[in-house]
């Protein structure tokens, strides 16, 4: 008896030294980056994000993987962005207004009055990001993909044709715009600040009843259930795109980061292309839901257009070098 017990004994002593795998082993080996967005749940884009996840997981053999934080629980774009460079985050889906956060000449592509079309922005973007994206790099963050978030719309519960009809609107704009405010300086209106969280309560409480999104948008985040007017002509095209840590970014193996660029470009590409058939779908459901289209005249265009420039000629020096601004702007003629 006494024999056995010692066996036992030894026997339980070497199960507890002996190197030995937890459950959870497969887990310890894969390298998880955080990623937060706007973006709610089961949406598109969220859709193709998970998309680009598993592609990733594919092609590490699991090695690599992206965990999200959907539908804004990480804060508004300012917080997200702050929350990467302090390393809270690894890294995010952001519109131009994160960008900005982080390199404030990304807002080149979104001049007010100058690209109306999808085609335009691809221009001056497959010529100038590589600049705008070295800036960032100085900033610690690198570009992951650049994406279209949508042509923007007016939403409003009236017919809206020219910018001087805004003036009595209360009109959304985000806290941290450094656009929006200049045009109701024109048109001398005092638009409501909130942050994209606040925006849906803002409408269901009468706080604010006029918008500009991108008609996918509007529709995921059911701004559009409270608006009965949206304008049939873009004023403008909203740009985004994911960016993550440098840091973090350097701290995964070769391979890996090969892989994150390389599916970032594809996935990215894809949903550049995808963004026009998503908003005209986008359109035809709120049409299919009582929305009314107001339609803008030749006359109701030039004036944005004219206003567009206004605005232009303010920000242009509290956005990028006036050349860079120049630049991008040329492609707006094309």
């Amino acid at each position: 008896m006494r024999i056995r017990a010692l066996i036992a004994l030894l026997l339980a002593f070497a199960f507890v030294l002996l190197p030995h795998a937890p459950s959870g082993a497969q887990d310890t080996q894969t390298r998880t980056i955080t990623f937060a967005t706007l973006a709610p749940p089961g949406s598109l884009i969220m859709r193709g994000l998970d998309a680009w996840n598993r592609e990733i997981r594919r092609r590490t053999e699991g090695s690599l993987q992206l965990r999200f934080y959907a539908g804004g629980v990480q804060g508004d774009e300012p917080e997200v962005i702050r929350k990467i460079r302090s390393g809270r985050l690894d890294a995010g889906g952001v519109t131009s207004t994160g960008l900005a956060q982080i390199h404030r000449p990304a807002l080149v592509f979104q001049l007010p009055g100058t690209f109306l079309r999808y085609e335009q922005v691809e221009a001056a973007r497959a010529a100038l990001a590589p600049e705008i994206e070295q800036g960032m790099v100085g900033q610690g963050f690198r570009m992951l993909g650049w994406a279209d978030v949508g042509s923007a719309h007016l939403f409003s519960n009236r017919e809206i044709h020219t910018p001087t009809d805004l003036s009595a609107s209360r009109f959304w704009v985000r806290s941290d715009d450094v656009i929006l405010p200049v045009l109701f300086d024109f048109v001398r209106s005092n638009p409501v600040s909130l942050s994209v969280p606040e925006v849906l309560g803002g409408l269901q409480t009468r706080r604010i009843d006029t918008f500009l999104a991108p008609p996918a948008v509007a529709v995921a985040l059911q701004w559009s259930a409270h608006a009965t007017h949206m304008g049939d002509t873009a004023v403008a095209i909203l740009v985004g795109g994911s960016v993550i840590s440098e840091r973090t970014f350097q701290s995964l193996t070769p391979a890996q980061q090969q892989v994150l660029t390389e599916t970032g470009a594809q996935f990215h590409g894809l949903a550049r292309r995808n963004a026009s058939r998503a908003e005209q779908e986008s359109i035809q459901a709120m049409v299919g839901r009582g929305m009314q289209i107001t339609r803008a005249t030749p006359a109701d265009v030039a004036a944005w257009r004219a206003i567009g420039r206004q605005v232009r000629d303010r920000v242009a020096s509290r956005i990028a070098d006036p050349a860079l601004v120049a630049r991008a702007a040329a492609f707006g003629e094309q």
